[in-house]
């Protein structure tokens, strides 16, 4: 057993007393002797004996100089050993033992713990104790990082409420476009995810194809810009590599596949005379809403969403004046759309409350709504595009 430290060093009333002093001799010699023994140093009487010497020694020059680099270095040793021998204490420190594994007295817990998925033991004792209280040691603890495994099957998932394309594909590991290119009415209209919607998640990224009429391996590899092995050899379509037959309605994973984007027409919506006195746009564009981006801009999402609370103010982006306020079938709910004159137009949608009518001038920055969840939303947010022309715009390319 470890002693402790009160044993191991004693204390300064344990030592032995020092010898009475005496008058030192008229050689110096029984002086030199006590001098030179370190265990009983003592400052003021190694004082009376350089007296001494000096006192002896003044009388003579010669005596003087042939004495004085002797007794120099005699009390350099003196000096020296003394100080070795002292016990000097700085704030009390302390030794610091290491901790010991504790003996479990219930043999089940001293069991070594076991890996559960290999069997092997694990090396970490499983208690360590402090016998120096109130001590804290840090310690690696061995973590196991088991790796996600590759997914194998087509799964579904059910739209949650906030849930946006981007998150979506985040969950599984894929890409946005992925998501759009596995359930066909996303891929018409984004805007159509709505909570409570069943989407088609496929373990890679790629295409997940319907066989029509007339469809061939080849002609699906090229239009989707991949080799034909790589759906042949893709163990879900289970395809026999000698003799692969693929019928109409088949449903297909073309893994790495991709389709050609083609932009969105713009519809224009009003076909009435042009108001007199209407508004023509700066060409500088203002946000038309504070809050957080949570889904960007990508070719089948040709807009941002920007997430608030329902009620938030929704402000026009430039000046113009209104061709479209009113319901969307295609998945915007209460919308609104502002022709700016100068072959920009904005589009506002999900919105909980319209506050102008069809033909009405607006000024940049006026309020001409309310922020909602109408239409196919999982969440109060705008839904912002920027149109010029025939072609949808990345607004956070255009805004300030």
């Amino acid at each position: 057993m470890q002693q402790p430290l009160s044993k191991k060093y004693p204390k300064s009333s344990s030592r032995a007393t020092p010898p009475a002093q005496t008058v030192p001799d008229a050689s110096g010699v029984s002086s030199l002797a006590g001098l030179v023994n370190p265990h009983p140093f003592n400052l003021t009487r190694m004082v009376e004996i350089t007296s001494y010497w000096l006192k002896n020694s003044a009388s003579s020059e010669a005596l003087f100089s042939r004495t004085s680099a002797h007794l120099i270095v005699i009390l350099l040793v003196a000096l020296t050993l003394g100080v070795g021998s002292m016990q000097i204490q700085l704030g009390r420190i302390s030794a610091l033992r290491p901790f010991q594994q504790t003996t479990l007295i219930d043999p089940v817990a001293a069991a070594p713990s076991v890996d559960e998925e290999t069997g092997a033991p694990l090396t970490l004792p499983s208690q360590l104790n402090d016998f120096l209280d109130d001590v804290l040691v840090s310690a690696a603890v061995p973590h196991t990082i088991v790796p996600e495994r590759a997914r194998e099957q087509i799964s579904t998932y059910e739209v949650q409420s906030g849930d946006t394309i981007y998150g979506i594909a985040g969950k599984f590991g894929l890409d946005p476009e992925t998501i759009m290119w596995s359930n066909p009415d996303l891929e018409k209209a984004p805007d159509l995810l709505s909570i409570g919607q069943q989407l088609t998640i496929l373990p890679t990224n790629g295409v997940y194809h319907q066989v029509g009429e007339g469809d061939t391996l080849q002609g699906i590899a090229d239009t989707f810009k991949v080799d034909p092995s790589a759906i042949l050899n893709y163990s879900l379509n289970e395809l026999d590599p000698d003799n692969p037959v693929i019928t109409p309605g088949q449903w297909l994973v073309v893994p790495g596949g991709s389709k050609p984007f083609i932009p969105r027409t713009v519809v224009a919506y009003y076909t009435g005379e042009i108001p007199e006195g209407a508004s023509e746009g700066t060409g500088t564009f203002a946000w038309p809403a504070s809050g957080t981006i949570y889904q960007g801009f990508f070719p089948w999402h040709p807009a941002i969403d920007i997430a608030a609370y329902i009620g938030a103010p929704v402000l026009a982006g430039d000046s113009g004046y209104v061709i479209v306020a009113g319901w969307s079938d295609v998945g915007y709910g209460y919308h609104l759309v502002i022709d700016h004159g100068n072959g920009y137009q904005t589009l506002y949608a999900h919105l909980n409350s319209i506050y102008v009518n069809v033909g009405d001038n607006v000024a940049q920055g006026q309020q001409i709504g309310e922020m909602g969840n109408t239409g196919n939303a999982t969440g109060p947010h705008l839904h912002f595009e920027i149109r010029q022309n025939t072609v949808v715009r990345n607004p956070i390319g255009i805004l300030p």
